[in-house]
């Protein structure tokens, strides 16, 4: 079996001196959807701030790719091939769609690669294609969440982390993110989300972790996890 593209070894992390993060290990292989869920607090998106950088982790080791990224700045990250979008659907409201998506492109300087990244996420979100002159602060929720992630694509990743993809939208556009989530799949990309809504997330997943007060503490399949009585009964609502 091919070496993870993503692993995560027994990484403790914090703020201040508030431990969040007690040995939490993960792993995510080439081509997969890999969901992390759990209660408020568990620690998800501190995992991934941790990942990403913007967290330098206490103990514990980061690789990716086959290469240590333990506490690497965000940006060095990025320029390595796995790119983050934050929750809350943070575009740039005053700049058009067309000017966010280039904005995702700014580590890129071949004008050729950028135009294929441009087909590549019109051909994903078509709708962004034809809205690319509208400001995107009068975009709708789900909307501004099709920019975010496709402007996180931008860079051509080898994996994009998701940080809480339908949080606030309305039922039409999570079912719709969702949707999305697996076409990017189809179209070759691999996927890490960290996601409130369990039962979804789990439903999509080649592999899912859950986290509980920073610990892991289940790991498997989203459809053995989806129909395990335990998660069922902590997680899903019975």
């Amino acid at each position: 079996m091919n070496a993870p593209l993503l692993t995560a070894h027994n990484v403790t992390a914090g703020y201040g001196r508030i431990e969040i993060l007690h040995d939490v290990s993960l792993e995510v292989r080439s081509g997969e959807i890999v969901s992390i869920i759990g209660p408020n607090g568990a620690g998800k998106s501190t995992t991934f701030k941790t990942i990403v950088g913007f967290l330098e982790p206490w103990t514990g080791r980061i690789l990716f790719n086959g290469e240590d990224i333990t506490g690497l700045r965000p940006d060095l990250v990025l320029r390595r091939g796995l790119a983050y979008v934050p929750q809350g659907r943070i575009v740039l409201p005053q700049m058009t769609v067309l000017e966010n998506l280039e904005m995702g492109a700014y580590i890129e300087t071949d004008r050729g690669r950028i135009a294929e990244a441009f087909e590549r996420v019109y051909a994903l979100f078509p709708i962004l294609s034809e809205r690319r002159k509208q400001r995107a602060g009068t975009m709708s929720g789900g909307e501004q969440q099709m920019v975010a992630i496709a402007r996180a694509l931008m860079t051509t990743p080898r994996l994009i982390l998701l940080d809480e993809p339908s949080l606030g939208l309305s039922p039409k556009y999570v079912s719709l993110i969702f949707e999305k989530l697996v076409e990017m799949q189809r179209a070759g990309y691999t996927l890490t989300l960290v996601e409130q809504n369990a039962a979804r997330a789990l439903a999509i997943a080649d592999r899912a972790y859950v986290l509980e007060l920073g610990r892991n503490r289940f790991e498997g399949t989203g459809p053995r996890l989806l129909s395990d009585p335990e998660v069922k009964q902590l997680y899903l609502g019975g």
